[in-house]
């Protein structure tokens, strides 16, 4: 009698260290992951094709920035040193194939240089890429790359109210870091140095969120050597496991759901009309839906939204 006594005890003590509420570690990307990998190339030339499929291959993303009015047409760009360089654009009726598994965006209708046009010549080469690659693509469209990258604090603001979420420079920051501001997101850096930080992004293994962000243009490949480097790139990163490879407008919701969620010293809520999000808790990690709250003991750092 005295042992089932012992057993009925040491079960209910069990039973109530099971309910204790947990303690909140962070926020993590889909399934616990820290690092993000974010591929985004420009133009919508030809060349796009080949690297697409490079990336389906390895089960990677990639984000691609279109110019609405060069679709399926080849044009001459004049170089400084007189020479013209010929590049030839996707078709509109190859958009669904070739970008199938890809997010598509904005770089400007005409790829002009917004620092030396004025904010009407802006709105409408951004306008306009939003309205032809919307009405061809069926999708939502909310990222872009800035032609030549370049842009600035007025024209980002400008841009934020066209529906677009986030604009990328070709300013790189050789780091993992997330964005300041999503309208001038600088990127970790271009292909052509990709290699050049891999490892350091593969063994990094810090509990906080990272990204690794490479532009291009797939044109440049037509280096071997170039090409040979991404391929290598995608291959090996494409079999980490740890890694979000993910559209650069996804991500952007993403961290702008976790941005919304609410926490204090009791509870974790995540709004109705919220994307769901993840969580680390001290006693694992969990999907936390859209409208759902999760009590919890104690806050890491004291750190609340």
């Amino acid at each position: 009698m005295k042992r089932l006594i012992i057993l009925i005890f040491s079960s209910f003590l069990f039973c109530s260290s099971c309910k204790q509420k947990p303690s909140f570690i962070d926020f993590t990307y889909p399934d616990g992951k820290h690092k993000a990998l974010v591929l985004s190339y420009d133009d919508g030339t030809i060349q796009d094709i080949e690297l697409t499929q490079l990336l389906d291959k390895h089960k990677l993303i990639g984000t691609f920035n279109l110019n609405s009015g060069y679709i399926g047409v080849t044009r001459g760009w004049p170089q400084k040193n007189g020479d013209t360089i010929y590049q030839k654009y996707v078709s509109k009726d190859s958009l669904f194939i070739i970008y199938k598994n890809h997010e598509i965006a904005v770089h400007g209708e005409l790829h002009k240089n917004f620092t030396d046009i004025t904010n009407k010549e802006i709105l409408k080469e951004v306008n306009t890429d939003l309205e032809i690659l919307t009405q061809l693509t069926k999708r939502e469209i909310i990222s872009m790359a800035y032609p030549f990258g370049s842009t600035n604090d007025s024209i980002a603001k400008l841009i934020s109210n066209t529906g677009i979420v986030n604009g990328r420079t070709v300013a790189d920051t050789y780091k993992f870091s997330l964005p300041e501001n999503y309208m001038i997101w600088n990127p970790t850096c271009h292909d052509s140095k990709a290699l050049d930080y891999l490892s350091e992004y593969l063994e990094m293994d810090k509990q906080e969120l990272s990204l690794f962000y490479v532009w291009g243009h797939s044109w440049e490949f037509g280096d071997t050597k170039r090409w040979n480097n991404m391929v290598e790139f995608c291959e090996k990163i494409g079999k980490a496991k740890d890694i979000w490879s993910v559209g650069n407008g996804e991500l952007t919701k993403y961290l702008k759901a976790i941005e919304r969620v609410e926490i204090n010293e009791k509870k974790i809520m995540n709004p109705a009309d919220n994307e769901p999000i993840w969580i680390n808790l001290s006693t694992g990690i969990e999907k936390l839906k859209a409208g759902e709250t999760i009590k919890i003991k104690t806050v890491a750092n004291n750190v609340y939204n």
